[in-house]
């Protein structure tokens, strides 16, 4: 690592001269250190990471209209020589977003509940103002250090420093996830509303779409509450912003001179490919208790704690109010013959995590194995986790509790309190 080190300090000062550029959207100049090979790199690797978790909807036909329709508001954008690749998540999760170098997710979830094409354009158009606004190589620039940035500033065609530029990316890469999470600045938000709206209107569609699709989201938030929507309300702005700035967009009377489409027949054709799973494929929360009868599972949180839709092979998760402490129920078909104990050798394996320690237990659910480890979150962060492992019928069962390792004692009750309040007939 020591000639790490020194190559990336004997980068830093080239870099930090050469590193500063005009910003495709605002025209201003900024400082970018990273390359556009790294960010496309950082951005396959982000995309690694999210497949594994969500999975990705295969349907040929859904999946080339998806990117038909993004590739043409791509080349209408500020950035258009980007390469840029649009991906279905399988997931009923309510979400958008885009990772470095121009990779563009949309989950099945979000596809359900948009009327027309043109709502569609305005939610992948905002998606490519984030990566024609370099909004994902800010973040991870604020983040990282300068002699990281060398390395990855480095990282363009003809030269190659080795695995442990790679390891860098590899890094870089759940960085951003972790910081995603957290959601771009309002800034950045709300400058990727404005070109968003831009795009579409340049490449033909209604932005009047873009209004009615934030109407009916704040008119769902109300009536269904934040926890179903909660992935897609924490990574964007409030609605009633983001309603306000398409209005004041659609005040602008270059609008009405222009021929736009909603292009509502081919959508709602193509909305009836999407797969729908059934209200007892799913389960259902009523106060503090989760019921899947399908399966025979019951779970039960304490007071302080709510909801999570999840996505991926989760059924439900669960969080402390506050952040600080979260959990899953995760559902792993064809573990085969495994043991409880292979199970979570294996799940921790395949999760980056390291094992502590661990024990067989008999639990209400039946027998299994109870672990505890440390390692990164499913979309980013560092956590230790008490797991509860179990295998019923060649099915895997995992019921995750995690928190900061700072804060893991306080959490134990708790933690325990929801392990031993699952059931699984």
């Amino acid at each position: 690592m020591g000639n790490l080190r020194a190559t990336g300090a004997l980068l830093v000062a080239p870099l930090l001269l050469a590193g500063c550029f005009r910003n495709p959207i605002t025209s201003k100049r900024q400082t970018k250190l990273i390359s556009e090979t790294a960010e496309r790199q950082i951005g396959a690797q982000t995309k690694i990471n999210i497949l594994k978790e969500y999975g990705e909807l295969k349907d040929p036909v859904l999946v080339q209209y998806v990117a038909n329709l993004g590739q043409k508001l791509a080349a209408v954008c500020d950035r258009p020589k980007v390469d840029y690749e649009f991906l279905i998540l399988d997931t009923d999760l309510v979400n958008a977003f885009a990772a470095p170098g121009g990779f563009i997710f949309v989950t099945r979830g979000l596809l359900q509940e948009m009327s027309n094409e043109a709502e569609l354009a305005s939610v992948l158009g905002h998606e490519i103002g984030h990566v024609a606004g370099l909004h994902s190589v800010g973040m991870i620039q604020r983040q990282m250090g300068y002699g990281a940035i060398a390395m990855l500033g480095a990282i363009v065609s003809g030269i190659q420093l080795g695995p442990e530029a790679m390891i860098m990316v590899a890094q870089s890469a759940d960085l951003f996830t972790s910081l995603y999470m957290l959601g771009y600045s309002r800034e950045n938000e709300l400058e990727a509303d404005r070109v968003g709206l831009r795009y579409m209107l340049s490449a033909g569609y209604d932005p009047k779409a873009a209004l009615t699709f934030f109407e009916r989201l704040r008119s769902l938030e109300l009536k269904e509450g934040p926890d179903t929507w909660e992935p897609y309300l924490r990574s964007h702005p409030p609605t009633e912003q983001r309603i306000a700035l398409a209005k004041q967009f659609l005040d602008r009377s270059f609008f009405f001179f222009r021929k736009t489409e909603l292009n509502t027949a081919v959508y709602q054709d193509m909305k009836s490919r999407l797969p729908k799973l059934k209200p007892e494929e799913v389960g259902q929360t009523v106060g503090k208790r989760y019921d899947l009868p399908l399966f025979g599972v019951s779970l039960s949180i304490p007071e302080e704690w709510s909801w999570e839709t999840q996505g991926g092979r989760a059924l439900i998760g669960f969080r402390k109010v506050g952040g600080e402490a979260w959990g899953q129920l995760r559902r792993e078909e064809e573990v085969g013959t495994l043991t409880a104990e292979e199970f979570a050798i294996k799940f921790a394996q395949d999760h980056q995590w390291q094992y502590l320690q661990g024990r067989q237990v008999l639990y209400p659910a039946g027998y299994g194995f109870l672990g505890q480890f440390y390692g990164p979150g499913v979309l980013g962060g560092a956590y230790v986790y008490r797991a509860l492992f179990l295998v019923r019928d060649g099915t895997g069962w995992a019921l995750l509790c995690a928190a900061a390792p700072n804060r893991t004692f306080e959490h134990l009750v708790p933690f325990e309190q929801i392990l031993r309040s699952f059931q699984l007939k």
